[in-house]
């Protein structure tokens, strides 16, 4: 039998731990890789049925990231699933060398009607945003430009509601007050 000296005892339960955290550490990221890793296919190989989006081989929900893809290599469209379930839906720009998204739409989960809406510039740094409550309905829209909001407006019932808000190309802020629809007031700034 061969007795190991104390101080070789002590490194062995030193680095013990090390190694199976490492091993653990592994064991997890292999576990949610798998978990997030998304199936892509093609819109053409997915189907649906009362609503629900199934894939053709296997006639399984969907979960993962469907693609239109012209002939040329050029991504057109994506649309993203969990469960047989649109989540979120991207349009790109035509003719750009990398795909450059035009818009992208979140959806409700449950309702899978439209929750967002994000509309970026091609030639100028503007982002607009479009948001819809539960029912579709628009609640908001803001827009920027380089980053510095624009505009803005509030809705109700697909309404405007509350103050609008534009900042013009001089830097003249110009606010309106709407209640259902109907204008109340022009307050001009600066």
């Amino acid at each position: 039998m061969h007795v190991l000296p104390s101080a070789s005892k002590r490194n062995i339960q030193a680095t013990l731990p090390a190694i199976m955290k490492n091993i653990l550490s592994i064991i997890l990221f292999c576990f949610f890789n798998q978990l997030f890793a998304q199936e892509i296919v093609g819109i053409k190989n997915l189907y649906i049925e009362n609503d629900l989006t199934y894939k053709i081989s296997g006639d399984k929900l969907f979960s993962g990231q469907a693609q239109r893809i012209r002939k040329n290599g050029h991504l057109v469209y994506e649309e993203y699933f969990v469960d047989g379930k649109m989540t979120k839906s991207v349009t790109y720009y035509n003719g750009a060398d990398k795909p450059k998204p035009a818009s992208v739409t979140e959806f409700y989960e449950e309702t899978e009607t439209k929750r967002k809406v994000t509309n970026y510039g091609l030639t100028k740094p503007t982002t607009e945003y479009k948001h819809y409550d539960k029912n579709g309905k628009k609640t908001l829209i803001e827009k920027y430009e380089n980053e510095k909001l624009t505009y803005r407006c509030e809705y109700l019932e697909n309404k405007k509601n509350g103050t609008e808000y534009c900042l013009k190309e001089d830097g003249t802020e110009f606010r309106i007050e709407y209640r259902s629809g109907k204008k109340i007031k022009k307050n001009n700034s600066r």
